[in-house]
């Protein structure tokens, strides 16, 4: 039986996504108004995270459920910037997509400036598992899971800017900062100044409680403390939440080292156990490969075209819940794909 060619099954596989697509939009014609929609989940999410901020701020529902809350809107946030940074809505109107940029910058503030992650970005579609894809490592993908990795994914600014002053050779390491620093001024940094100096105000108090003792802050640093407290329970703890979630989840479905094609660049991480983070990154595990084959799609069709995307890339070689990774710090396995031209594959299923 004639075997497909690595070329073959991509084509393959891009091929059934995109038909798909298609299908979709003229069975349901509304798919069609793709701006439209945009901004209709855009302005659901930002009015979450507003109503929300405001029950809290008032008193009328709790900091738990106010911090998980905001996290589940600005998980949508999170996928249209990404659609945006691959121009899927107003093309042709660059201030409605700068808006929406920015607002959700602001929403997520710990995230790096969204005009230079999607220069980060394309390049990630370039070299996607490989040393040159700074997107990725900069999240912990293909490093060693442990405490350097988990900083990382809970906060991928000061992480990155630690490791930036500890790891990069003599006479680099202040460029480095400074780069990372430009990346991320002005809001992710005043998010990291306020949430280190939450955690260190609180800290300084639990530590001084376990000793008997007790601080005498000043009026100004009270009175500051009590607008800060609500601000972080409102748009800071929910980033670091959503933020860990999306990063654990995005670094280890992408390979790194070992990939020499768009086959072995991620593979489909949906098992069961994994859905509480799944929850806060809409979704990703199950489907960011899809658009790995094809790019130019928004991921609300990524998630209706995930059934028969699955089923395609079963069939042709893309692995399915690949827990290996875990001990592999996500190099693909060395041995290569297992050509499914004419039969099952015996990766395992959830």
């Amino acid at each position: 039986m004639h075997k497909a060619t690595e070329q073959q099954r991509i084509k393959v596989i891009q091929d059934t996504i995109r038909s798909r697509g298609q299908e979709l939009r003229q069975t349901y014609p509304i798919l069609q108004h793709q701006d439209a929609i945009g901004l209709g989940i855009f302005l659901f999410a930002v009015a979450g995270v507003l109503a929300t901020g405001w029950a809290y701020w008032h008193g009328h529902i709790s900091a738990w459920l106010t911090i998980p809350l905001v996290a589940l809107f600005t998980s949508l946030l999170h996928e249209l910037e990404h659609d945006l940074i691959h121009i899927q809505y107003f093309r042709r109107q660059k201030w409605v997509q700068n808006l929406m940029l920015m607002t959700a910058w602001i929403l997520r503030p710990g995230t790096i400036n969204p005009w230079v992650r999607r220069k980060l970005h394309f390049l990630h579609h370039k070299v996607s598992g490989t040393p040159e894809d700074l997107e990725e490592r900069g999240i912990g993908n293909g490093q060693r899971y442990g405490i350097v990795r988990t900083a990382l994914m809970l906060d991928t600014f000061t992480g990155n800017l630690v490791r930036a002053l500890f790891e990069t050779p003599r006479g680099g390491k202040m460029k480095h900062a400074l780069r990372i620093l430009r990346a991320n001024m002005p809001v992710s940094v005043a998010c990291a100044v306020v949430w280190y100096g939450f955690l260190g105000f609180h800290g300084a108090n639990a530590a001084a409680s376990v000793v008997g003792s007790s601080i005498t802050w000043s009026d100004l640093t009270l009175a500051n403390m009590a607008w800060i407290n609500k601000l972080v329970v409102i748009l800071i703890a929910p980033h670091y939440l959503r933020s860990f979630c999306i990063n654990f989840i995005s670094s280890s479905m992408h390979y790194y080292g070992g990939v020499t094609s768009v086959l072995q660049q991620t593979q489909v991480l949906n098992a069961w156990f994994l859905w509480p983070m799944q929850l806060f990154c809409f979704n990703f595990g199950s489907t960011h490969g899809i658009h790995h084959f094809v790019v130019g799609e928004p991921f609300y069709i990524r998630q209706l075209t995930a059934p028969v995307a699955h089923r395609v890339m079963r069939d042709n070689g893309v692995r399915f819940n690949d827990l290996g990774t875990f001990s592999r710090a996500n190099h693909f396995p060395t041995r290569e794909i297992e050509d499914l031209a004419g039969g099952r594959s015996g990766q395992p299923a959830y």
